[in-house]
């Protein structure tokens, strides 16, 4: 996920709310979906491990694929092959999805989370709960969730995470207090935030503390534009044009031949320009500057689109995808959202994750039922 600065992001969440939209990368030039309303047409995707779901123009949100815990919201606990509107949201201006729970952003710049595991910030384990208020987030202007986090950006750039250790703020989970955020980016048990000294600072569990060794607290202490995080590694577009990525390399997650070891220091991927980046538990996706996707890392059920499924692969083009704005992964699953309102995923579909009215397994992009 993607945040501006701090002074900028309290303006744009502002702005949502005045014109009760909001918007990803590149949401604002996205033209209405064939058939469909403008306040209908999708404007921010989101990816848990096995469910997605789509925030619309008008603050509805609608999710799909695995449903066990409640984690699509819709007062049912039975899975769902396409999008299905999550009950009682209607003001969201931004979504976050942790493996069994789903979290909305509200204008009011509170937080509402639905599903299982310690989402709702008091230390309580829960399933099968409808959207329901995080204690003492009043004043949030960013979101990000992964795995068992869930983590809000504050005004002034402060950050707060909790869903892991219980109530996290106070705990192991906790972002660094003195921590400047201008983006934040949470994944399976750590979270990293890119400061607004274009640094970047992770925490959680090692090899993400300072805790052992090697760690990966501190991979860069400038020049970062934009940053996303998965489950073993971390990525980074700098503010030269390159795109780096750092942690472990067992499944070619670092745009690199598979190794077995951590690399600390980031190493350059070799992808043209890219302009935004996602990763899940074992690989990542970039939009290049001409509006293509290119993946890496493990595929096994054809996540990263290039028409195959099996060993890892080395960065390569999406089939299909000309026109991205914007990237959404899941546990062997990829989904990109396009200029024109569409929502497309590739991958794993056992649940139905991939929201096209079928379980079957797709090594190509295909449309979510909108």
């Amino acid at each position: 996920m993607r945040f501006d600065r701090p002074a900028a992001l309290v303006a744009g969440i502002a702005t949502l709310i005045g014109c009760g939209g909001a918007g990803g990368d590149g949401a604002g030039a996205a033209a209405p979906a064939g058939g469909s309303g403008g306040g209908a047409r999708p404007v921010q995707i989101a990816s848990g491990d096995f469910h997605a779901c789509a925030l619309r123009a008008d603050g509805l949100i609608r999710c799909w694929g695995r449903n066990d815990e409640g984690q699509l919201g819709d007062g049912t606990t039975q899975s769902a092959d396409a999008p299905v509107q999550v009950a009682g949201v209607s003001d969201a201006v931004r979504i976050a999805l942790a493996a069994n729970a789903s979290c909305a952003l509200l204008r009011d710049h509170s937080v509402r989370c639905w599903g299982a595991g310690k989402a709702w910030g008091d230390g309580a384990a829960r399933s099968n709960v409808p959207p329901t208020p995080v204690q003492g987030i009043a004043d949030a202007v960013g979101l990000d969730a992964g795995g068992l986090l869930v983590c809000a950006l504050h005004a002034g750039g402060k950050v707060s995470c909790w869903g892991n250790e219980g109530d996290a703020r106070s705990q192991g989970d906790a972002a660094p207090a003195d921590i400047q955020a201008a983006e934040v980016a949470v994944a399976a048990a750590h979270a990293c935030a890119r400061t607004s000294d274009g640094g970047i600072r992770c925490w959680g569990e090692p090899p993400w503390s300072h805790a052992g060794a090697p760690s990966l607290a501190r991979p860069l202490a400038s020049g970062a534009a934009h940053l996303t995080t998965g489950d073993v590694m971390g990525c980074a577009i700098l503010e030269s044009g390159s795109t780096q990525c750092w942690g472990r390399n067992d499944q070619g997650e670092l745009g690199r031949p598979p190794d077995n070891d951590w690399h600390a220091t980031p190493v350059q991927v070799s992808i043209d320009e890219a302009v935004s980046l996602a990763a899940s538990e074992s690989h990542v996706c970039a939009i290049l500057r001409d509006a293509r996707v290119s993946c890496w890392g493990s595929n096994g059920d054809g996540e990263l689109g290039h028409g195959t499924q099996g060993p890892p692969e080395g960065p390569a083009a999406v089939s299909g995808i000309g026109s991205a704005v914007e990237l959404a992964l899941g546990v062997d699953r990829s989904c990109a959202r396009t200029k024109d309102g569409a929502i497309w995923c590739w991958g794993s579909n056992a649940q139905g994750q991939i929201g096209d009215g079928t379980r079957e397994r797709r090594g190509a992009p295909a449309r979510v039922v909108w």
